[in-house]
């Protein structure tokens, strides 16, 4: 079980349970009672507290209130009063989600009720609705390749989303909309300067008229990270995006984007590289042409391409040196190979990924609304280190979905959608979502739901061969290996959630009871028994040996609402629980159930001081927790609860400058070898904006 038995965590046992449904259920049949006493101001609009609308769910644009899935909107406002200068900060504020400083090669981990690992497997992050997920199993969120100030909304859908995009949105799907360019007109200057040596200076340009609208944004950004830890960047980055109008029906809709520049390579915990950096590149080119066939209907042919480019290979040194030996002894000991250096990487490859898609949808208000398309995509990926040949792996894939939404009375709707795939690494495998929602009063709606979702290998998990060479190419240690053959994993997911307003609109409740069992997950333990290459083999982590699962259960939510005049609150919260399904002891692997945090809290608060003056701040708690791969680096393998507080206060200037002043992670300081965000230095920024 749980390596916790707080408080926190007991509210999901069966009385628990039945006690939350209970108020839910009491506060719909009293929310419609006068309540002048706690919301005076009711009678006003609260834009805050409206139902959210998105489109990631079911690809038609709808309330999440309708939708089969639990989906989480953060909006422009949130983005702003968070502070935050990273999306992946952003993500804090939805319930449910991990975010934590990186232990190795990545300055973030995120992930959805635990169970992830430093490559952050299992999430999909598109742009726009196209996929950035990168074949490596990892997601740099720090190279997008879209700024913040061109974000328009970002969705994410609570749970399995691979009924609705496929394989890779395995347990979440973050879709990051940008706005349309008709509405980023003029010019925009921003930056901000602040400690460890942190500045960043954002050029965007909009102009249009008539059927043709771009935008084009340029942003340069660079600091040295965290101390005890090489996080830093210098990364340049320029987008574009156009909407063309063809006559009374068409539009072609336009992305481009790339990046370029460094990223520090390691974080707390040295692997292979340690205090390294890597050089990156990337770009990505989406085109998508949709015809408006009536006011309800509309048809679009999407073709997108994105290709990246990492490089952080460097020498160990002498082999002589490596193993402290004369250099004259090495032949004796290597079959007659002279004294070498010996040089690694750990994120050197090259991938590319090539996507199109057709979708037609039928989504008139009212009736039934539904969604059919057909797609292919191919992945390709060349690294020597990773594979150990310069061949480019490559997986051609194949899919089909579909989406309806029937309503079956002015009270229930039925929430049915699935997709179809096949691929070169994957059989023809099918997940999907049933959902039934009822709105018993308006505005007040439960869901009860079930979706399976399957997850195929990638390129990387199917053809892991990582080694140590020589320079005539022969091993000298055999690192990991992956057995190949590998079959999918499943998700299956039952939860019943609410949605509602209360109290006259001025109360928004997200709430979710959820049990989930994840199975056939890909694990790894080291062989020591087995005949691998190499001269220095003393055991392989071999990937994926042990296929087995865990079941986590519990509650999430978020609760928005405007507690006084001028003022908007928004509380996030997760209690998780997590039990393995097999036995520790006769599998010899280690458990999961600490890498499931029994807590995770995020809070936001934003307050309008007149004088054109805002003040926010945003509060952040994840519980104890480990993530996948950290017990195998010779460190403790739980991260302590971390506190991180964020604040912020902003003065409109003149016409259109905004000054603001931002500390992140305020209450803390740094502490050597002591891991997570509580042993690091708060961050100073002093930010500037403009609109011309």
């Amino acid at each position: 079980m749980n390596k916790s038995t707080s408080t926190s965590v007991r509210v999901l046992g069966r009385p628990g349970l039945l006690s939350a449904i209970a108020a839910i259920t009491g506060l719909v049949m009293t929310s419609g009672l006068k309540a002048e006493s706690v919301l005076e101001s009711a009678r006003e609009t609260h834009f805050f507290t409206d139902i959210p609308v998105g489109i990631t769910v079911s690809r038609m644009m709808e309330p999440v209130n309708q939708s089969g899935a639990s989906m989480t909107v953060i909006d422009r406002d949130m983005i702003r009063a968070s502070g935050a200068t990273e999306v992946a900060d952003l993500l804090r504020l939805v319930p449910g989600f991990q975010v934590s400083g990186s232990t190795i090669n990545s300055p973030y981990l995120v992930a959805y009720h635990g169970q992830s690992d430093v490559l952050q497997r299992g999430l999909e992050v598109m742009i726009d609705g196209a996929s950035v997920y990168s074949s490596y199993l990892t997601v740099d969120w720090q190279t997008l390749g879209v700024a913040l100030e061109d974000i328009e909304r970002i969705e994410v859908i609570r749970g399995g989303g691979a009924p609705t995009y496929g394989y890779n949105a395995f347990t979440s799907t973050i879709n990051i909309i940008t706005r349309k360019p008709i509405g980023t007109p003029g010019l925009f200057l921003g930056g901000y300067a602040g400690s460890r040596e942190s500045h960043a200076a954002t050029a965007r340009y909009g102009a249009g008229g008539g059927q043709v609208h771009y935008r084009l944004t340029g942003r340069f950004e660079e600091t040295d990270g965290n101390r005890g830890r090489s996080d830093g960047k210098a990364l340049s980055t320029l987008s574009f995006r156009g909407e063309v109008g063809l006559g009374n029906s068409d539009e072609l809709d336009i992305a481009l984007s790339a990046t370029d520049g460094e990223l520090g390579n390691s974080s707390d915990v040295p692997l292979i590289l340690p205090g390294t950096s890597r050089d990156i590149r990337g770009d990505r080119q989406r085109l998508r042409w949709t015809r408006n066939l009536d006011t309800d209907r509309d048809f679009y042919v999407q073709v997108y391409r994105r290709y990246s480019e990492q490089d952080d290979r460097k020498s160990l040194g002498l082999l002589s040196e490596i193993l402290n030996v004369p250099p004259e002894t090495i032949p004796s000991l290597f079959d007659g190979r002279t004294d070498q250096e010996i040089q690694a990487g750990v994120y050197t490859f090259q991938e590319k990924r090539h996507d199109v898609e057709v979708q037609y949808r039928d989504y008139q208000p009212g009736s039934v609304k539904w969604v059919v398309g057909a797609g292919g995509r191919q992945e390709s990926m060349q690294s020597y280190d990773t594979f150990g040949t310069d061949e480019w792996k490559r997986d051609n894939s194949y899919r089909a979905f579909a989406q309806v939404s029937l309503p079956l009375s002015e009270r229930w709707i039925a929430n049915v959608g699935g997709v179809l795939e096949k691929g070169d690494l994957y059989d023809t495998g099918v997940s999907y979502r049933m959902g039934l929602n009822f709105s018993p009063l308006l505005n007040h709606t439960f869901r009860l739901a079930y979706s399976h979702s399957e997850r195929k290998p990638t390129l990387f998990e199917e053809y892991y061969n990582n080694a140590l060479y020589f320079d005539d190419g022969g091993v000298l240690t055999q690192i990991t290996f992956s057995r190949g053959g590998l079959e999918p994993e499943e998700l299956d997911v039952i939860d019943l959630g609410y949605i509602g307003q209360l109290f006259n609109d001025a109360l928004f409740v997200d709430l979710r009871l959820f049990y989930e069992r994840l199975d056939n997950q890909f694990r790894s333990r080291t062989d020591r028994t087995s005949t691998f290459p190499g001269y220095l083999t003393d055991g392989v982590e071999v990937w994926y040996d042990g296929r087995v699962g865990v079941d986590t259960w519990g509650v999430e939510g978020q609760v928005k609402t405007e507690p006084w005049r001028g003022g908007q609150l928004s509380f996030q919260f997760a209690f998780l629980r997590s039990e393995d399904q097999y036995d520790v002891l006769e599998t010899g692997l280690v458990s999961r159930e600490n890498h499931v945090p029994d807590a995770t809290l995020s809070l936001l608060l934003a307050q309008k001081l007149g004088r054109r003056m805002e003040a926010s701040m945003a509060y952040y708690f994840l519980d104890d927790m480990s993530w996948n791969g950290d017990a195998n680096l010779g460190v403790a393998p739980i991260i302590q609860q971390t506190h991180r507080l964020d604040v912020r206060l902003a003065r409109q200037v003149g016409r259109g400058w905004l000054i603001e002043g931002i500390v992140q992670n305020l209450t803390n300081r740094y502490e050597p070898d002591v891991r997570g965000e509580s042993a690091q230095d708060p961050r100073y920024l002093l930010k500037v904006s403009v609109q011309l």
